[in-house]
């Protein structure tokens, strides 16, 4: 995987700053959280109901946001859980692993959350602070060149 390749197809796409940023944070917060197979269902489904939204930045977020990806995240993710719930009251199953499932389960979503939205939202600011960047130095590069073709045609 060339991510250097991924990032410069999204700031190659020909609409907003604004929505390539936002179908990128949203494709970050779809692919981090514990969809269980579903997330890219539910990134089709926001890209069909918000037409705004940068599809390909999207559909890039989660190819770089891959399963191999994730599974090293995912015991941050439980670390983070861990940190915002080092007491948490416990439930009594009559099922013993019920109980430690229970645990771990809540510390680990908690951690997916904050860590998605987290990740979701720098992504959204880099992502908007590169395009922006990508698309100023473009048309700096594209005027130089219109100039420099009015001198050889002396227009």
């Amino acid at each position: 995987m060339n991510l250097k390749k991924h990032f410069k197809e999204v700031m190659e796409i020909k609409t907003s700053p604004h929505s390539i940023a936002t179908g990128f944070a949203l494709g970050t917060l779809i692919a981090i959280l514990p969809t269980f197979g579903l997330g890219i269902l539910i990134g089709l489904l926001i890209i069909w109901i918000f037409k705004r939204i940068s599809k390909i930045s999207m559909l890039v977020a989660f190819a770089i946001w891959n399963p191999l990806v994730l599974a090293i995240l995912y015991p941050l993710e439980y670390s983070v859980g861990n940190f915002f719930m080092p007491t948490l009251p416990i439930t009594k199953f009559k099922i013993q692993i019920l109980n430690q499932l229970f645990i771990y389960t809540a510390r680990f979503l908690l951690g997916s959350l904050v860590l998605s939205i987290t990740a979701s939202i720098l992504s959204y600011i880099l992502v908007l602070l590169l395009v922006k960047k990508y698309q100023k130095q473009k048309l700096k590069s594209l005027t130089t060149e219109l100039k420099e073709a009015k001198k050889v045609l002396k227009i």
